[in-house]
């Protein structure tokens, strides 16, 4: 069952959505470009200097059920606006974490960010749950074209405001404040709450499905395992191919070109993701990314030339984008509005999950085997997401 908000109404709010994704990305992007480098300069170990960023996606799976049943409680916005907030806290305490180099306050402020991405990641779904079921799909891939921007501008702006405080990077992440501070007023003129909820309290009658029940569709199967494959694919070969390609005697300068390709088809593909779903369905899109990502990974597999780095990471990118956007339309259609809360709590928890096993798994994989080994593996999680989609096929 739709529950589409009146058009005007749905458009505002994607627009605020939209605007919230870009500055919730931007935001990311100056933990994620600078996370490394400030672990590494505070960590008492050399071996300590990865867990900041770690946590960002340890923190983001821990998280993730507890949001959606708080806004199950209190609201989309005020969700949102809680997350918001956890961004601006977490500057706040990065910043001081620089100022008196302190890693365990640095921890602490990175954690917040994470705390931030678990909020972040039901912009999407609320705008499939305010659009026709028609239209999802796009309203989904729109939502995510807002990281267009951030990343660009992200990592540009965590190092040109680097030096603007007396402490280097101090200003950077003020800069995640600031951020967090304009997203905490771009969600405070959503009104995402009003429709959902009104066609919530009509619609809930006689026995509701339990998660199990709902969890067995084919749907949900074929929702949660290309979102989860896409994410942990993204994730793994993200975090392991600056290393790979440091190791293959590429310079800084070639790795950070091959990580702006990989963002860069990561979320220029939102353009056409959501076309795309809807015109040849979520599943076959799934399969599509599957087919791409997997195209990547044979390319890494051939060769470990800078421009095989490169249009291999941009692949995953472009694949990530397809699995995602499309794994969560299917999710969009696996429940009742009554029962969005917890199936979607519980597919983000998938999603993170697969992302913060694909980060902490990239280091030790690539350490005890190969870049090319590395990519093997990706074939693993992206054949089962094609059986699964598949397999709704054949049911439908």
């Amino acid at each position: 069952m739709s529950i589409s908000a009146p058009a005007g109404q749905r458009a505002r709010n994607m627009s605020l959505l939209t605007a919230a994704q870009t500055l919730y990305q931007c935001c990311i992007s100056v933990d994620l470009t600078l996370t490394g480098i400030v672990g590494l300069s505070l960590a008492p170990s050399p071996v300590l200097a990865t867990v900041p960023f770690a946590l960002i996606s340890i923190v983001s799976w821990l998280t993730t059920y507890p949001a959606s049943s708080f806004m199950r409680r209190h609201g989309r916005r005020a969700g949102f606006t809680l997350g918001s907030l956890a961004a601006v806290i977490g500057g706040l305490i990065s910043v001081l974490a620089v100022t008196l180099q302190s890693f365990v306050l640095f921890c602490l402020g990175v954690a917040c960010i994470g705390v931030f991405q678990a909020f972040a990641g039901y912009y999407r779904y609320t705008a499939a749950d305010i659009s026709p079921a028609d239209q999802r799909a796009k309203a989904i891939s729109t939502v995510l074209s807002g990281g267009i921007l951030a990343a660009v501008a992200g990592p540009f702006l965590a190092t040109a405001v680097s030096g603007v405080l007396p402490v280097v990077f101090a200003g950077s992440y003020a800069l995640v404040t600031a951020l967090g501070l304009a997203s905490t007023a771009v969600v405070a003129f959503m009104t995402v709450d009003r429709e959902p909820r009104a066609v919530e309290t009509a619609i809930v009658s006689g026995t509701p499905r339990t998660l199990k029940e709902i969890a067995r569709q084919p749907v949900f199967l074929a929702g949660v395992a290309g979102a989860g494959a896409g994410y942990f694919t993204m994730t793994l070969a993200m975090t392991a191919s600056p290393i790979a390609a440091s190791g293959s005697g590429h310079s800084v300068h070639e790795a950070t070109s091959v990580i702006q390709w990989h963002m860069a088809g990561m979320y220029a593909t939102a353009f056409v993701s959501g076309h795309l779903a809807a015109r040849i369905g979520a599943a076959q899109t799934v399969l599509a990314g599957v087919a791409v990502n997997a195209a990547g990974a044979l390319i890494a597999l051939s060769s470990s030339s800078h421009t095989s780095f490169m249009v291999a990471l941009a692949l995953v990118g472009i694949g990530w984008n397809l699995m995602f956007v499309a794994g969560t339309t299917l999710l969009a259609s696996s429940y009742l509005p009554h029962e969005r809360s917890v199936t979607q709590g519980v597919s983000e928890m998938f999603t993170l999950g697969a992302s913060a096993l694909g980060a902490l798994t990239a280091g030790p994989l690539l350490s005890a085997t190969s870049w090319p080994t590395v990519n093997a593996f990706l074939l693993v999680p992206l054949a089962i997401s094609a059986v699964f989609a598949a397999l709704f096929l054949v049911k439908k």
